[in-house]
């Protein structure tokens, strides 16, 4: 693999989501984080920064006028791919699946809407999810907020939920619940996520960049290394995420 040349610092910029990525005590953490320094350190790049921004208006005004270079995990959509340049490769696909108690993993199953149609369905009232979900008849009560789903699921309140997949198995293993919830596949929804390179950006060589990174990250699903950075964050879990990065 070529080094580039420091020809200055490489800008990465993204929003604080654990466990995709966050500021730690002292340092950057977390999946992408983990993902982007490993791309980095294979092609010979040493002079990087990661930095947090507050919102998502200001990640993109920072990509938007080449203030960052790379903004971590954005989905693709045409407006964006106007001030950003996509690689090939996404490195991660995010579910929304609907999760269950554990002891009702065997009775439930989701193929078509029509067989949650018994249940109790949660879900936030402020989220899009799909709009199949919210046209598909179900006996649908919205909350709030999207952290009161999971919680009211194990009250017995809810007997499914849609949730962020990733997300919640993270969460289920911080606040130890893991073996109290499951969840149902198919995704209700998933998407492809980039690390993406701004446009505007003034650093040199982006679309050889780019080529080398597809490469990497396509030689990280198939020797192991994507595999293990995702058992450091999930766990046992860490092997069925993986798995699912293939099941497009």
């Amino acid at each position: 693999m070529s080094t580039h040349g420091a020809a200055r610092t490489l800008v990465i910029e993204g929003l604080e989501e654990e466990p995709l990525k966050w500021m730690g005590h002292e340092e950057p953490k977390g999946i992408d984080i983990d993902i982007m320094t490993e791309v980095l350190n294979t092609m010979g790049i040493t002079d990087y920064v990661f930095r947090f921004v507050d919102t998502g208006s200001r990640l993109l005004h920072n990509a938007r006028n080449g203030t960052s270079d790379i903004v971590l995990t954005l989905s693709m959509n045409n407006k964006r791919a106007k001030y950003m340049m996509y690689p090939e490769e996404a490195h991660l696909l995010l579910d929304w699946r609907f999760a269950v108690r554990a002891g009702d993993e065997d009775k439930i199953r989701f193929e078509e809407f029509a067989d949650l149609s018994r249940l109790r369905i949660g879900a936030a009232a402020d989220y899009s999810y799909t709009s199949a979900f919210w046209n598909s008849g179900l006996d649908i009560q919205t909350v709030a907020r999207s952290d009161l789903l999971v919680p009211m699921l194990l009250q017995n309140r809810f007997d499914a939920v849609p949730v962020n997949y990733l997300n919640t198995i993270y969460d289920s293993l911080q606040n130890r619940y893991r073996d109290k919830i499951a969840f149902l596949y198919p995704p209700l929804r998933r998407a492809p996520y980039y690390n993406v390179f701004s446009r505007a950006s003034d650093y040199p060589d982006k679309e050889r960049f780019l080529a080398e990174y597809d490469k990497i990250i396509h030689d990280m699903r198939e020797d192991g290394r994507l595999l293990s950075i995702f058992e450091r964050y999930l766990g046992a879990d860490g092997y069925d995420w993986w798995q699912s990065q293939y099941s497009q």
